[in-house]
């Protein structure tokens, strides 16, 4: 199959959209010889640049080459995938993640939609995404379910949780020992519900909790408010972590805590980071919000609570957890890069 990609959002560039573009790729070269790209590397401030340079560069690659499939990484290059389509008659198909069809923006509205429901197929990385694509006139017929995938060894560190903690402690220089450790990643931004968390969970705990929160955001000082407010010496902002520390995080946590909230316009696509915990056996307990549910499988690698559901939140902290080993079985079967591509090829066939 002679297929082009072509991505808005790629490494060196750090995000969860340039994570699934690299490894969407990655992993399709490796069962596709005749695969193409064409990639930004530079972020946002160069798409102005990138994109009518990408919309020549593929029209130039398909008639050399007489490609016969083109994917879009996101919804935002719905209009350049439209004229790729008319200019070439190219089979176009799009990954559709969450904000790219929820954007709050009335031009974005107005055109992006329309454009995605004129290519030939969209991939949805969750129900959710897939609804919202429905409200907004994007056929059905036209709409595949495929999650996001996790290389499950990538995060995974193969020794006892006992020396990964000591390890943890003399990396940090904190004392935890004799303490659950519960542990969020991402961008702190308000819809990731951390805030709400640390203010309305974490006083309950009680003192065997320790709550780690890796990333930056505008919630920053929201959180750091609220651990001052509710005198807590057991929540600890680590801000962005190389690779290494989070790799430690994920191996010698107890639990990984995903406190998202509605936030009309920004919804969580799929929560990959439940995936990437998962893969290191460690579970989740996650809001049953936006796309969050397509990435925890209840009981088995984690669960799902009610938004802002305090009570509940702590129910499950404290309540039987689930076989590290189990946890990453499943999350193997389920979204391994290795099962997501299969799907992806037979979509784009």
């Amino acid at each position: 199959m002679r297929i082009l990609f072509l991505t808005r959002v790629h490494p060196p560039i750090v995000g969860g959209l340039e994570n699934q573009s690299y490894n969407l790729i990655t992993n399709f070269k490796k069962i596709n010889k005749e695969t193409f790209v064409i990639k930004n590397t530079r972020g946002k401030k160069a798409l102005p640049v990138f994109l009518p340079y990408a919309y020549l560069k593929a029209i130039s690659l398909i008639k050399k080459h007489k490609i016969a499939h083109l994917h879009l990484s996101d919804g935002v290059l719905a209009p350049i995938g439209v004229l790729l389509k008319r200019k070439t008659s190219i089979k176009v198909a799009v990954t559709i993640h969450g904000l790219d069809i929820t954007y709050q923006n009335k031009f974005y509205q107005k055109h992006i939609p329309k454009a995605v429901a004129q290519l030939d197929k969209i991939i949805c990385i969750s129900e959710n995404t897939k609804k919202e694509c429905l409200k907004r006139g994007i056929p059905k017929s036209k709409i595949i379910i495929v999650p996001n995938g996790v290389n499950v060894d990538e995060f995974f560190i193969n020794k006892s949780k006992k020396e990964l903690r000591q390890k943890l402690e003399k990396r940090l220089k904190i004392n935890f020992e004799n303490k659950k450790i519960l542990f969020t990643s991402g961008r702190l931004v308000k819809r990731k519900g951390v805030a709400w968390f640390v203010d309305a969970v974490m006083p309950k705990l009680g003192k065997n909790y320790v709550y780690f929160v890796a990333g930056d955001g505008e919630m920053k000082e929201e959180i750091k408010k609220a651990i001052v407010k509710r005198k807590l010496n057991n929540v600890f902002m680590l801000g962005r972590v190389e690779s290494g520390l989070m790799n430690l995080l994920y191996n010698s946590s107890d639990l990984f805590i995903m406190p998202n909230i509605r936030v009309k316009g920004n919804v969580e696509g799929f929560g990959l980071v439940a995936i990437e915990a998962g893969s290191c056996g460690l579970p989740v307990v996650a809001s049953r919000v936006d796309g969050i549910p397509a990435a925890v499988i209840e009981g088995k690698t984690g669960w799902l609570v009610k938004e802002k559901d305090a009570e509940s939140f702590i129910k499950k902290i404290k309540g039987k957890s689930i076989n590290a080993r189990s946890v990453r079985d499943t999350v193997r079967k389920y979204f391994d890069w290795k099962t997501i591509i299969k799907k992806y090829a037979e979509v784009m066939k």
